[in-house]
């Protein structure tokens, strides 16, 4: 009897600690009950484990000795969730209080990162963007690329770095680089000779004067621009309005007065964090989810070239109006009398070119919800059923993904499948995703990786790790992929997106689709366009996004028409 009792405590006591050792350390107190409920049944098990006992003195000594001994046991498990266990997250824990976005934790972390040079954030030539100035023993962050540029145009990509406020960004991305927490041999080295704890150095895909570029043709709109390097993924510039001074968050230790400075960030950190408006913290081109009008008509006309069998690409009207179901709205075009511009009959170019609503809305009831599924798959379009947290084919900065639609069961209604196929619908995407797409029909229907490290050296300059084009996969054939090449010039050279081309007539031959995308009635719609160039052999694919920017027609294909010209030039 007296055995079952004690194997049974003994398991009670390692289901209690167990499930007490897993806790986060935001239970602690739940950590510490546990602890405490285990005690009790650790003490029987002990007490049955022992032999006979004795009488008088040496019972109550031995008594004592089984409570300081069952104490010693309960104080050694607490040390081992807080020095091996939890060690980790007990040394790096953080509080933020979620009205003044304060974050209280260790303070030791934050001492020893006030005293780390922090490495260098550089541009793909090597222009110093973000560096560590040490006063004192003390790191200052500081930003020299403000003798040619705004900081403002780089921190939604650099993001910012403070031992009050945290880090975003590159800087939170890549913490363990910068701070020179992965060189481990360096890490001992300083320690044991008392050197300076020197960060590796990040550099980045993007080049600086194209960011600085695409952020100013924003003009302070809402909105994104992101720039790919069509053969590899390589992002050149990623802008995103409005955004944030990362000097603004970076404390100086060389400030003559230490509480005015701690004042001067505070004040700016409150300004930016309380603007829900404008959410400059927010980097609009990864985090940003959108609905994408008309450009989303592209990957209608990939998966109709892709099942041409069931889709008829060239078999095609462009009606006023089109009837999707019985007591649905029906699908209606921009301009009253399009079929003028597109033919009747007309082919998928012409409907392409000339944006015709409900020329896309029969093809993809042509092609049903299945196939249609299938093709905003292999872009990484996921149904909410399938979608991540976070996107993963890009983890350099935290990016949301982008959802087909929102209601579970949503396009098997033939309107909901119909308002889809023209860019409508629940549609929700990121501006990156857009671009990823632009890049998959600008080489040859082969996605890939983008990507916002090109590699990563030591102070010294050794190389610690690079990175290069990474294939995701083959989103559809060479064929499909030359033909929207040469739809989406034929939509700059004479349908909507004109603008993209007259902005400098001068560049190489620009392909594109424009995207005026409804949000919500009584407001301005969204502005979007995206392109590729030169079209031969492109090697920019750009998407742009303005908020309530109105015609993706003007104000998106003007917008990427200017970029692409800054990207040539910059060539020269």
């Amino acid at each position: 009897m007296h055995r079952f009792a004690r194997v049974a405590c003994i398991i009670v006591v390692i289901v209690l600690i167990a499930y007490g050792l897993i806790q986060p350390v935001e239970q602690d107190i739940r950590w510490l009950l546990l602890l405490w409920l285990a005690a009790p049944f650790l003490l029987i098990a002990v007490r049955l484990s022992l032999p006979q006992q004795p009488r008088g003195m040496a019972r109550s000594v031995q008594q004592l000795g089984v409570v300081v001994g069952v104490s010693f046991m309960l104080l050694a498990l607490q040390l081992l969730r807080q020095q091996f266990v939890r060690a980790d997250d007990f040394y790096d824990y953080v509080y933020i209080d979620q009205q003044t976005g304060q974050a209280i934790g260790n303070v030791r972390p934050v001492l020893q990162t006030q005293r780390v040079q922090r490495g260098k954030i550089l541009d793909r030539n090597a222009t110093v963007i973000v560096d560590t100035q040490m006063i004192n023993g003390f790191a200052w962050r500081t930003y020299p690329i403000e003798a040619q540029f705004d900081p403002s145009a780089f921190g939604n990509v650099v993001g910012f770095f403070s031992h009050r406020f945290s880090h975003s960004g590159i800087e939170a991305s890549y913490h363990d680089y910068l701070s020179g927490e992965l060189d481990i041999y360096g890490h001992i080295q300083s320690a044991l000779l008392g050197q300076q704890r020197i960060g590796d150095n990040v550099h980045l895909t993007i080049d600086a004067r194209l960011q600085a570029a695409a952020t100013q043709s924003l003009n302070g709109r809402p909105g994104s621009v992101v720039v790919l390097d069509a053969e590899t993924g390589a992002i050149l510039a990623m802008a995103s309005a409005p955004t944030f001074d990362p000097r603004g968050i970076a404390f100086n230790p060389s400030a003559p007065d230490r509480d005015a400075e701690n004042a001067r960030v505070a004040d700016y950190w409150t300004q930016i964090n309380g603007d829900v408006a404008g959410q400059p913290l927010l980097n609009r081109p990864t985090q940003g989810v959108y609905p994408p009008g008309s450009i989303f008509k592209t990957l209608t006309a990939i998966a109709v070239l892709e099942h041409a069998h069931v889709a008829s690409p060239n078999d095609i009207d462009c009606p006023n109006t089109r009837t999707t179901e019985v007591g649905a709205p029906p699908v209606v075009n921009a301009l009253d009398d399009l079929q003028n511009f597109t033919g009747d009959p007309s082919d998928l170019e012409r409907v392409y070119a000339y944006s015709c609503n409900t020329a896309f809305a029969e093809y993809a009831m042509r092609l049903g919800p299945d196939l249609f599924i299938e093709m905003a798959r292999k872009f990484d379009v996921y149904t909410p059923q399938e979608a991540p947290i976070n996107y993963q084919r890009f983890t350099d900065l935290p990016t949301a993904p982008s959802l087909l639609y929102v209601e579970p069961g949503f396009l098997n209604r033939q309107a909901a499948l119909a308002d889809t196929g023209y860019g409508q619908g629940q549609l929700l995407v990121t501006p990156l995703q857009m671009a990823m797409m632009t890049v998959a029909v600008a080489n040859d229907g082969v996605m890939l990786e983008p990507y916002l490290v090109e590699r990563i050296t030591r102070f010294d300059g050794t190389l610690v790790t690079a990175r290069g084009s990474r294939v995701i996969r083959r989103a559809m054939s060479s064929a499909t992929a030359a033909t929207l090449r040469a739809d989406m010039r034929a939509g700059v050279e004479y349908g909507f997106g004109t603008a993209a081309q007259q902005v400098n007539p001068n560049v190489a031959l620009v392909a594109g689709k424009s995207g005026t995308a409804e949000h919500g009635p009584g407001t301005v719609p969204h502005a979007w366009f995206i392109a590729l160039a030169p079209v031969d052999e492109p090697r920019y694919a750009v998407a742009v996004m303005v908020e309530s920017g109105g015609e993706g027609s003007s104000v998106g294909a003007q917008l990427a028409g200017e970029v692409l010209a800054t990207a040539f030039n910059l060539e020269n």
